[in-house]
């Protein structure tokens, strides 16, 4: 069945720019679909228009009903069962159960409190309550945030199993595994191809260098006719002061009608020739096709007198009296690039956070170098609201320099002047990991700096790291971004048993 978009057009309210303007695509709902594009180009916004969430010119027919995931879960407290069963109503525990297994849930998380279930285990139940239905079209947004990379791979592989869905992801290794085309927004439009991620990355660069080649040569033609046209323009111009300029020596001779005739058809022949070379200079610059430009990201790190960093002995993260982690021991050193692993709840970011001075959760020996000066990229991005430049004052940023990061990854001028509760999730993560690059320091640590973040924004930081060498500590399940860019085995974190 397709699922058809005509000249889609939609703006939000308030908003100067429209987010589409005349999209139109052909898709199949039979597809196994990666939907992809920079961040603030509309991913979530249309599959919310498809939801019929808000009023758009234009035209989309689906021929199924579309469901959301991740689902808005009123009471948490509820349990699994219930919340499961509001979300697929009137299908059989049978089919739940199905789904479950092939997630690896446990029959007995069904009776449990959803509150109770890691954010990994809350992802699990929601997309099995989600494929337990037959008559509806998935529209999946960001379904790895909560999942570690075990939870990645096994969800990868659970959807790969299912036959048509749209998938709203930026992890490379977890797309390729799992969708069989691709659509992509883009500046002017929406492009779709036939394969998984990598096959749309390698054409995409190719279009991108052809586009680009493309462009320069097309603004020095723009260059060309431009200045043609000045030229034209002059020449009329001493055209017309030559009918008033005879040398006193030929005044006799002259015949000033002949002469103002003569000017006259010159002067209308060279406006004429400007109007023509400035509409093709027009008309060659709306031939500008949308080169997707990556810019070079910068950053101060600091070095420090000691080698070694941090020494943790004989390390536990206790909640609340309970124990969910012990036997954490490491060492960092400067030029140390590493990634913190184990499966969601292990306390991975409560350790981040301990390292920092935000928590004291973290029990044992702890040793920090004198001085050291660390820049923090949280995971949250539910603190940012208000204005960006009342953000940057709070935190004594050099708002020059974290607005041109900024700009760098694909944010436009007029985001600046938004609240930022308006910024899409990837907006404002960008917003938190800029924060982190304006700050020199001896250690960078980073607790999920990729979530909701476009992949070119991702190789942006994936090239930032390879080439400025900080020493960084981070949690990220983007596994890919973690094979290019840490120069030391992972840190793995046991979850106990309770």
């Amino acid at each position: 069945m397709k699922l058809s978009i005509q000249n889609l057009t939609f703006t939000y309210d308030g908003s100067p720019e429209p987010v589409f303007e005349g999209l139109t695509a052909e898709l199949d709902t039979g597809w196994r679909l990666g939907l992809v594009g920079r961040n603030g180009r509309g991913k979530t916004t249309l599959l919310r228009l498809m939801l019929g969430e808000f009023a758009y010119q234009g035209k989309i027919e689906l021929p199924l009903q579309p469901v959301y995931f991740p689902f808005a879960v009123p009471d948490p407290e509820q349990l699994v069962l219930s919340v499961m069963q509001d979300a697929a109503p009137e299908e059989p525990e049978w089919r739940m159960l199905r789904e479950m297994n092939l997630l690896q849930l446990k029959e007995d998380v069904l009776y449990r409190p959803f509150s109770t279930l890691s954010k990994g285990e809350q992802t699990k139940a929601l997309l099995c309550a989600l494929f337990t239905r037959q008559d509806v079209y998935p529209l999946i947004d960001e379904p790895t945030n909560h999942l570690d990379l075990h939870g990645r791979e096994l969800t990868a592989s659970y959807l790969r199993k299912k036959d048509g869905f749209l998938l709203v992801s930026h992890d490379r290794s977890f797309l390729n595994q799992c969708i069989d085309h691709v659509a992509s927004i883009n500046k002017t439009g929406i492009e779709v191809i036939q394969g998984d991620y990598d096959s749309w990355q390698q054409q995409f660069d190719q279009r991108n260098a052809y586009e680009q080649k493309r462009n320069e040569d097309l603004k020095k033609d723009i260059s060309r006719l431009t200045e043609s046209a000045r030229r034209a323009a002059q020449w009329g111009a001493d055209c017309e002061k030559g009918k008033f300029h005879v040398a006193e020596s030929d005044v006799a001779s002259v015949d000033r009608g002949y002469i103002g005739a003569r000017s006259a058809a010159m002067m209308k022949r060279s406006q004429s020739t400007v109007r023509r070379r400035e509409r093709a200079a027009e008309e060659k610059s709306r031939l500008l096709h949308d080169v997707e430009k990556v810019g070079e990201l910068k950053l101060t790190v600091l070095k420090h007198p000691k080698n070694e960093l941090i020494a943790v002995e004989n390390g536990a993260v206790q909640y609340g009296g309970r124990t969910v982690c012990d036997g954490i021991r490491f060492k960092l050193c400067q030029g140390d690039r590493v990634a913190l692993t184990g499966e969601n709840g292990c306390g991975k970011s409560s350790v981040l956070k301990s390292l920092c001075g935000l928590s004291d959760v973290l029990s044992g020996s702890i040793h920090l170098a004198s001085g050291l000066t660390i820049s923090y990229v949280p995971q949250e991005t539910d603190t940012l609201k208000g204005m960006l430049r009342d953000y940057i004052r709070a935190r004594g940023l050099n708002e020059t320099l974290l607005k041109a990061i900024l700009r760098n990854m694909d944010f436009s001028r007029d985001q600046f002047e938004k609240d930022m509760e308006l910024f899409s999730q990837g907006q404002k993560k960008k917003v938190l990991l800029a924060a982190g690059l304006c700050v020199p320091a001896h250690l960078y640590i980073w607790d999920e700096p990729l979530n909701y973040i476009d992949v070119l924004s991702r190789q942006q930081v994936e090239r930032l790291i390879l080439e400025f060498e900080p020493t960084l500590l981070l949690v990220e399940h983007d596994r890919r971004f973690l094979e290019h860019v840490c120069n030391r085995p992972e840190i793995s974190l046991q979850k106990l048993n309770s």
